[in-house]
C-alpha cells in the first residue's frame, strides 16, 4: 500500500506542511501532502536529518578472535557462532570462576599455613619449657596479611583481563529487532546507548516522550535508524497465535442455517419486516419507533431455519451495521417504496459489498399511496443493484411488511439464495464465533449475545471473549428457552462471563481455567499498551499544528450505556461532532449503571456525565447532587447529540457583534458650566439613545470611543430621540468635539457560537 506525505505525517506526529518543508530540505520534490514517500526517501529524509556521510572501512580485531568490519554495516567474523556480547559475558564469567578457584586456594594456604604454625610452636613450647602465654599465636596478623595477599591476587586478576580484551572504539551498525510497542529505555537498552539519547532523537522526530512511555513500532525504527542501526519490525508471538492453531476441527463441514442481516434506512421498515416473520413487536419496545440495538433471532420458515440479525438505521449505528454485514451471510436491504434511496441505503450497500456478502432487495411500503417500486429498481440500478427482471443478479421482491404481501415469496428468494451459496460448518468441537450484542444487567451480571460460527457451545464451556472470560452458566435462545447446547449459525444469550465482553469481539471456547486466564491477562496488558500510547498522541499528536494557534475547547464526557453496541456507536458520534473550534474527549464509557466511580472521575476531570438508557446509584446520585455534576439522561441518540453540541457552543466565548443604533451630527458647540462641552446635533439615521456607548466620528474617522454625559431636548432631559429631531449631547470626559463632526451610537450584543 502507497504511503502518502501525510500518512507519514501522522507516523512522525508532525504536520504535513513541517514535513514537507525537511523532505524539500533534503533535495526531494514532494510538494503535496498526497505525494507518495517510498522507502528510497525515507532514507535521503535520514540521511538529511543525521547531516553525517558513511565512514570509511575499518576492521578491528580482539584478541578472542572477533573481527568487525565498520561502514554503515557490519560483519562479524569469529570462531564460534558467539556474538560480540557473547564473548564479552563469557570473559566475565571466566574471571569470576577464576576468581573464585583463587579464593577457595587461599582459604586452604591460610588454613595449612596456621596449622604448620601453631605445631611449630608447641615444638618450641616443649624444647624451651615456656607456655603459651609468653609468645601467643598472633591470629589476626596472619589473617591480615592473607587478606592482602588475597586482595592484590584478586586485582591482578581483572588487571590480566583488561587485557585480554578491548572493546573496539568504533561506531558498530548492528540489526536491532524492534517490537509493535517498546519502551524508550527499553530501546535504549536494544541500542545499548544512553536513554537520553534516543529522547533526543524522538524529539527531533517530534515525539515527546520519557523514559518509561511507550512508542510504536515505525516510531521505534525511525529511532533506530536515526541513531545509526539498522530496525527490523519483528511481529511478536502472542497467546493470540497460540489461540488461533488451538481452533482446529477434525469432522467434515455439514450445512448450516444462513445468518440474513437485515438493513435499510431509518424508518424504512426493517423491524416490522422482521416482526411480521416471527410474530412479535420489537419495535413497540424501542424509544421512537427507532432500533438502537442489534437483534439476533431464530426462525423456523417452511423454507428451513434461518438467522435473522436486526440492525439500526440511524447514521450513529454505522459500525453496528458494519459489523452485522461482517458476520452474515445474506443482506437483506430494505428499502420504502415511496421514499426510494436514502443515505443509510447507500451505506449499508457499501458495507454488504465490502464484506461481499449476497444482497436481497426487499422494496416495502407498496401499500403507501406514492410507492413507486419501478422508480426504486432504476435508482439501485443507477448503482450496480440490477434487478433480475432487468437482466441482473439481483433479486428484488415487493412487500408490505404492515400486511404481510410479498414475505413468503422474499423467503424463497432467501432460502434459494442460502442454497446457492453451499454454507457449511463444522458441528463437533469447541464453538467460536462473533460477539453480537452485550449488556450489563442489574439481576443477571454480564449478558452477551452470541453469534456461533463453528463448533457446539455448552453449558459449562470456558468462553474468552476480549479481556472477559468465564464458565457458561445458562444459555437461552432467541425464544427465550434455556437450552443445554447450541449449533452453529445459533444466535444465543450466555450468562457467566466475568465482565463486559465488546460487542464485535471475537470468542473462543478454550481448556481450562488457566488457559482461560492467561489470555485475558495478555489482552489486558495490550490494552493498557494501547491506550498509554493513546493518551501519548492525542497530548503530543497535534503539537506543530496547535503552535500559534487558538486552543480547542475540551468537553469532557463519562458516558454509559445499557449495551455495548450502542456505546460503541455513540462513542463514534461524539468524537465526529469535533470541530475546529472545539472538540469531544471521551475520558470513560461503559455498559450499565452510572456509578460512584462515575461520578467521582466526573468530579476530578471536570467532566459531564451521559446515560443513555441507564441510571445513576443511589450513592451516585449524592455525590452528583451535592457537587452540582452535569448529568443528562437519554434514550433516543438524536437527543444526545443535540445536547452535547449545546454544551459544546457553551464552551465558547460568545461572538460580540456591534448594532448602530443612530447618527447625529454636531451643527454647533456649545460651554455650559453644569455639563461643560455640549455639542448641538441632528439626528440623521435611527435614534439617540442615552444609555448606549458612542463613537466620536472626523471625517469618518473615529476619534473617540465612550459615553453620553447628558441628552437633553428644549432644555429637559430626554432618555432618547428619534430621527429628524435636534438634541444637545454632553459627552463624558471629552472636550474636543467640533462642528460637522458626527457621534454614532452603537450596541453591543453576545450571540453563542455554534459548533
Amino acid at each position: 500500500m502507497a504511503i502518502t506525505v501525510k500518512d507519514f505525517a501522522k507516523t512522525l506526529k508532525i504536520s504535513d506542511k513541517a514535513l514537507l518543508e525537511r523532505m524539500q530540505k533534503a533535495g526531494l520534490s514532494h510538494k503535496k501532502n498526497s505525494d507518495e514517500v517510498t522507502p528510497s526517501d525515507k532514507q535521503a529524509l535520514l540521511k538529511s536529518l543525521k547531516g553525517v556521510k558513511s565512514t570509511p572501512t575499518k576492521s578491528i580485531t580482539s584478541d578472542s578472535g572477533v573481527k568487525v568490519t565498520s561502514k554503515g554495516k557490519s560483519s562479524t567474523t569469529t570462531t564460534s557462532s558467539k556474538s560480540y556480547s557473547d564473548n564479552i559475558e563469557a570473559k566475565r564469567a571466566a574471571a569470576s570462576e577464576q576468581l573464585k578457584e583463587q579464593q577457595t586456594k587461599r582459604e586452604e594456604q591460610l588454613k595449612e599455613a596456621t596449622k604448620q604454625k601453631q605445631e611449630q610452636k608447641k615444638k618450641q613450647f616443649k624444647n624451651t619449657g615456656t607456655t603459651s602465654k609468653d609468645k601467643p599465636v598472633n591470629l589476626k596478623e596472619q589473617l591480615s596479611s592473607a587478606a592482602k595477599e588475597y586482595k592484590n591476587k584478586e586485582d591482578s586478576i581483572f588487571d590480566e583481563s583488561k587485557h585480554q580484551f578491548e572493546a573496539p572504539k568504533d561506531f558498530i551498525k548492528k540489526d536491532i529487532d524492534v517490537p509493535e510497542n517498546i519502551q524508550v529505555g527499553a530501546l535504549a537498552k536494544l541500542m545499548a546507548v544512553k536513554g537520553g539519547e534516543v529522547v533526543k532523537n524522538l524529539m527531533s522526530l517530534g515525539v515527546v516522550a520519557t523514559m518509561n512511555d511507550f512508542i510504536d513500532q515505525e516510531t521505534a525504527i525511525l529511532v533506530v535508524e536515526e541513531i545509526g542501526h539498522n530496525g527490523i519490525a519483528v511481529k511478536e508471538e502472542s497467546i493470540e497465535d497460540d489461540l488461533a492453531n488451538l481452533i482446529k476441527y477434525e469432522d467434515k463441514p455439514k450445512t448450516r442455517p444462513a445468518v440474513i442481516t437485515v438493513m435499510g434506512h431509518v424508518d424504512h421498515g426493517k423491524t416490522t419486516l422482521l416482526d411480521f416473520i416471527r410474530n412479535s413487536k420489537v419495535v413497540d419496545s424501542e424509544s421512537g419507533g427507532i432500533t438502537q440495538h442489534i437483534g439476533a433471532y431464530e426462525v423456523d420458515t417452511p423454507k428451513g431455519k434461518l438467522t435473522f440479525i436486526d440492525t439500526p438505521g440511524h447514521a450513529a449505528f454505522s459500525s453496528m451495521r458494519a459489523r452485522g454485514a461482517n458476520t452474515t451471510d445474506i443482506v437483506v436491504l430494505v428499502v420504502a417504496a415511496n421514499d426510494g434511496i436514502k443515505p443509510q441505503t447507500e451505506e449499508a450497500i457499501n458495507h454488504a459489498r465490502a464484506a461481499e456478502v449476497s444482497i436481497v432487495v426487499a422494496i416495502n411500503k407498496i401499500d403507501i399511496n406514492g410507492a413507486d417500486p419501478e422508480k426504486v429498481k432504476g435508482d439501485l440500478a443507477a448503482i450496480d443493484l440490477t434487478p433480475e427482471d432487468w437482466g441482473g443478479n439481483i433479486q428484488m421482491v415487493p412487500i408490505s411488511a404492515l400486511k404481510g404481501d410479498g414475505i413468503d415469496d422474499l423467503l424463497e428468494r432467501i432460502a434459494l439464495e442460502a442454497e446457492i451459496l453451499e454454507l457449511k460448518a463444522h458441528y463437533d468441537g469447541a464453538a467460536q464465533g462473533v460477539v453480537i450484542e452485550s449488556e450489563l444487567d442489574k439481576f443477571r451480571g454480564s449478558v452477551a449475545t452470541l453469534l456461533i460460527q463453528n463448533g457446539t457451545l455448552k453449558l459449562g464451556d470456558l468462553v474468552v471473549s476480549g479481556n472477559a472470560m468465564g464458565k457458561i452458566k445458562s444459555i437461552i435462545d432467541s425464544n427465550g428457552n434455556k437450552i443445554k447446547e447450541a449449533l452453529p449459525s445459533a444466535a444465543v444469550e450466555v450468562l457467566g462471563l466475568n465482565s463486559v465482553p465488546s460487542a464485535g469481539d471475537q470468542f473462543q471456547v478454550v481448556k481450562n481455567e488457566k488457559q482461560a486466564r492467561e489470555i485475558s491477562d495478555y489482552r489486558t496488558s495490550k490494552e493498557k499498551e494501547k491506550k498509554l500510547l493513546k493518551q501519548k498522541d492525542e497530548s503530543v499528536g497535534d503539537l506543530f499544528e496547535t503552535l500559534g494557534q487558538e486552543t480547542k475547547k475540551v468537553l469532557n464526557v463519562i458516558l454509559k450505556t445499557d449495551v455495548g453496541g450502542t456505546c460503541e456507536a455513540i462513542n463514534n458520534a461524539l468524537i465526529n461532532l469535533d470541530s475546529d473550534k472545539a472538540k469531544v474527549k471521551i475520558v470513560s464509557s461503559g455498559v450499565g449503571g452510572i456509578t460512584e466511580s462515575d461520578a467521582n472521575l466526573a468530579l476530578a476531570v471536570d467532566a459531564i456525565i451521559l446515560g443513555f438508557n441507564v441510571r445513576a446509584e443511589n450513592t451516585a446520585k449524592k455525590i452528583i447532587e451535592s457537587d452540582s455534576i452535569p448529568l443528562s439522561y437519554h434514550s433516543i441518540i438524536y437527543e444526545l447529540l443535540d445536547d452535547v453540541k449545546a454544551r459544546m457552543s457553551g464552551l465558547l466565548d460568545p461572538i460580540i457583534k456591534e448594532e448602530i443604533v443612530g447618527t447625529a451630527e454636531v451643527l454647533e458647540v456649545f460651554n455650559s458650566p453644569k455639563f461643560g462641552q455640549v455639542a448641538g446635533c441632528s439626528v440623521l439615521e435611527g435614534n439617540v439613545l442615552r444609555n448606549k456607548p458612542v463613537r466620536v466620528l472626523r471625517d469618518d474617522i473615529v476619534i473617540f470611543e465612550g459615553e453620553l454625559n447628558s441628552l437633553r431636548r428644549f432644555k429637559e432631559d430626554v432618555n432618547e430621540v428619534k430621527n429628524g429631531n435636534e438634541c444637545g449631547m454632553g459627552i463624558k470626559n471629552y472636550k474636543d468635539i467640533k462642528p460637522g463632526d458626527k457621534i454614532e451610537v452603537f450596541d453591543r450584543k453576545e450571540e453563542t457560537q455554534e459548533i
